[in-house]
């Protein structure tokens, strides 16, 4: 905003007299205290690890709860976001347990070195209700539609809501504020394979699984050699009569994440004395986490080219799968990537290497051609009779969220982003007044803890959550030129990376080998940290509420701690 700084000071009055003048910019006297907060209402979609974070936030660390006004909107029947939705057999986290919690909540209890998802499931519920974190969700509530409101400088917002009976209705909300916390993995669709639909067994996609499906003697496809699928295969490989997994391309399966620290390099279980010794010492605990995080965090440094530590972990990877693959030269040639560790996600998979090399287990490296009703014809013209087909094959990772987001002068954010994902750290995006995303376009996905950096996402949020309330805000907006200079530096990063060494990921919204990186963040997740934490408002577009003078919110004269009579000598301290 641009306020005049050359207006008279003096003008004739109407007797002929001379006599102050009012400058345009001014205002009457704001009778109320400095930075006192006008009432923010704020919606966020998703109740998972971000969404409840959010709410963690706001209820015990902001001093927020007496002018901010929360409402979570969650489309399913619970907490938990993807670890509620992901049932399928053998799902779990490649991230170590005690680091993959809420910091406020350490977990002692967990069973295992890397927890299973039904588990860390039961612990973002436990959570939850311990904390009354739930107290502002709204359950089988989804959002179908946000639009800016330009004159009411709020979004119109339109949920669709299911009844205890099945039925739905639409209702309407308004917020001055709109969070998605939504996530990245969220949006499953079915591969585009012809014929899929018209097959004549049980069909199913990993994301949507059928915890009632009986594989036992049963023939089963599973396309896809991603995180899923090499989670679910030695699953079901114990008990089917055969499997056949069809594999698009090779994949570093790797040792899992902090390896190094855990026996034999594999995943543990917890005895009883060591899950008492940290619930009852808390020094431990802490010494233990803190171990794990430093440990993870250095990962970063293996996904630099050139670097000590990506030759080592190549090498020590290559070595490992060799290893697992008992030398089987075509087995090596096919899975092994020439390309770098980290290009795509790592999918550490305990027993996926052994399970393709079992007696019931084919390995189909020829492309799919289409379903038939009775299996999958690949491109040699044989065609593989199954009884069961398992579609292991990834999410819409497009970033547009699952529900139509339009914002200023009628741009749909599904459009702005259909090509190329631009937003600023992953949380903000042009066009798009007072909204905020968590795991936006490039931001920390792929190494150090996700949950630490959605942690300071909440923390960025409510800032602006604050800075709107307390200073009068109407609208911020990133601007367009800081969020064009922020990518472009972006990718000029991501040159030096693994990323960028020639794999097909969805890191690059599945835009091909040589696609441009549009998931991850050009730094460390400490990198990230920092950033945040100077909350460069200078990059953002601010519209004040009062459009003649912004300094209303000095109000009176006086603070609200002298307001309600508080301590006038805090700051004397020796």
């Amino acid at each position: 905003m641009t306020i005049s700084q050359d207006s008279p000071a003096t003008a004739p009055a109407a007797n002929g007299s001379t006599a102050k003048a009012k400058a345009p910019e001014w205002i009457p006297i704001n009778e109320q205290p400095l930075y006192k907060p006008r009432k923010l209402r704020v919606v966020c979609v998703g109740a998972g690890y971000s969404g409840l974070m959010l709410a963690y936030k706001y209820k015990y660390q902001t001093p927020m709860d007496n002018f901010l006004d929360l409402a979570i909107y969650e489309k399913n029947a619970e907490v938990g976001g993807t670890w509620y939705e992901n049932r399928y057999p053998g799902v779990a986290c490649d991230v170590p347990a005690h680091i993959y919690t809420f910091s406020w909540e350490p977990n002692p209890e967990w069973t295992s070195f890397y927890a299973k998802g039904g588990e860390i499931f039961e612990y973002i519920r436990r959570t939850a209700t311990k904390y009354g974190l739930d107290e502002r969700v709204q359950f089988n509530s989804k959002v179908v539609s946000s639009i800016w409101d330009e004159a009411a400088g709020k979004w119109s917002i339109k949920v669709e809501q299911t009844q205890a009976d099945g039925t739905t209705e639409i209702i309407e909300d308004a917020a001055d504020v709109l969070v998605n916390g939504s996530g990245i993995l969220n949006k499953w669709n079915w591969p585009s394979i012809p014929g899929l639909h018209d097959f004549k067994g049980t069909l199913l996609h990993s994301a949507k699984w059928d915890t009632n499906l009986d594989w036992d003697g049963k023939r089963v496809g599973i396309i896809g050699n991603g995180s899923s699928a090499i989670q679910i295969l030695p699953q079901m490989q114990r008990t089917a009569s055969r499997v056949v997994n069809y594999v698009r391309s090779p994949t570093w399966v790797s040792s899992p994440y902090s390896a190094d620290l855990t026996p034999e390099g594999k995943n543990f279980q917890y005895t009883d004395a060591q899950k008492k010794e940290l619930r009852e010492n808390p020094e431990a605990m802490l010494a233990l986490r803190r171990t794990i995080e430093d440990n993870f965090n250095k990962f970063f440094y293996s996904l630099l080219n050139g670097t000590p530590q990506q030759k080592a972990i190549t090498e020590l990877f290559q070595k490992d799968m060799r290893s697992r693959l008992n030398n089987d030269p075509v087995l090596c040639e096919k899975l092994i990537p020439n390309w770098a560790v980290g290009c795509r996600r790592l999918t550490p998979g305990d027993g996926y290497l052994e399970a393709l090399q079992a007696s019931n287990t084919f390995v189909e490296f020829q492309p799919i051609v289409r379903v038939t009703p009775k299996g999958i014809e690949t491109t040699d013209g044989r065609v593989e009779e199954l009884d069961i087909i398992v579609c292991a094959t990834g999410f819409d990772v497009s970033f547009a969220p699952h529900w139509d987001v339009v914002g200023r002068n009628g741009v749909s954010l599904a459009e702005q982003w259909r090509d190329d994902p631009q937003a600023y750290f992953g949380i903000c995006a042009t066009n798009m007044p007072n909204y905020f995303i968590f795991n936006g376009p490039n931001c920390p996905v792929g190494h150090g803890s996700l949950l630490a950096v959605m942690e300071w996402t909440a923390e960025f949020v409510l800032k602006w959550c604050n800075k709107i309330a307390s200073e009068d805000l109407r609208a911020v907006t990133v601007n367009a030129q800081a969020t064009a200079e922020y990518n472009a530096y972006t990718q000029e990063f991501m040159g030096r990376t693994a990323w960028s060494s020639g794999c097909q990921s969805w890191y690059k919204n599945n835009k091909g080998a040589d696609g441009k990186v549009t998931a991850m963040y050009a730094g460390s997740i400490l990198h990230y940290k920092e950033i945040l934490a100077s909350f460069r408002t200078e990059d953002f577009d601010l519209e004040y509420n009062c459009t003649k003078n912004r300094f209303k919110f000095m109000g009176n004269g006086i603070t609200q701690l002298e307001e309600a009579g508080g301590d006038l000598s805090f700051y004397v301290t020796k």
